[in-house]
């Protein structure tokens, strides 16, 4: 998330073109309307790691319908793209 510099990150798969990582993260966000969900991409082998692409978005869409499956393009590649699924849950606050 880009207001809160919160990061995440994937287990790295081995020997594969096409990685499926099926994995769940949760976030916390005060200012869904406000706030862009960044996704960065990357290539890890032998010698190191290179930056695939990158993904930047708003949550309006998953806030507006509860939840959202789709491709993105990854910004700097030209067919590049990640299949994110997005579900918005809606939690009270209460300060005291």
């Amino acid at each position: 998330m880009k207001k809160f510099e919160h990061r995440n990150k994937t287990r790295v798969l081995n020997d594969t073109l096409n990685p499926v990582w099926n994995q769940t993260f949760d976030f916390v966000v005060e200012d869904g309307l406000h706030e862009l969900l960044m996704v960065d991409v990357y290539d890890h082998d032998t010698f190191g790691k290179d930056k695939m692409g990158r993904c930047i978005m708003t949550l309006t869409r998953a806030i507006l319908d509860g939840e959202l499956t789709d491709d993105f393009h990854l910004d700097g590649t030209e067919s590049g793209k990640v299949k994110l699924h997005i579900k918005w849950t809606s939690r009270s606050i209460v300060k005291e």
